[in-house]
């Protein structure tokens, strides 16, 4: 029982090792701007999506302003299903929802 256990765990991490290697970068982009504001993206070619853009903003009693950044990305499941996380991360926290695809 415990050589089939063994035997049946080295075969399924073999495999996600396989497909994980063969995982390529379909779409790339990546701008950083002098005033601190940024934007990237990116698609793989097993459908992972990843986007984001960060901009300064004044905060009321900061010194400083402060980085507000949005963004999004898609993933699948091991059951197969797919997400799509839709965030916001700025001086009131970060604020993300999620919705099935």
């Amino acid at each position: 029982m415990k050589l089939l256990f063994v035997c049946t765990f080295v075969f399924l991490v073999a495999n996600l090792t396989t497909a994980q290697d063969e995982v390529q970068i379909v779409q790339f982009t990546n701008d950083n701007n002098p005033d601190g504001s940024y934007n990237f993206a990116y698609e793989q070619s097993d459908g992972q999506k990843r986007e984001e853009t960060g901009v300064l903003k004044p905060v009321e009693g900061a010194e400083a302003p402060a980085i507000s950044v949005t963004g999004s990305y898609e993933f699948t499941d091991p059951t197969g299903q797919r997400y799509r996380v839709d965030y916001t991360a700025d001086e009131r926290g970060y604020r993300p929802t999620v919705t099935k695809l």
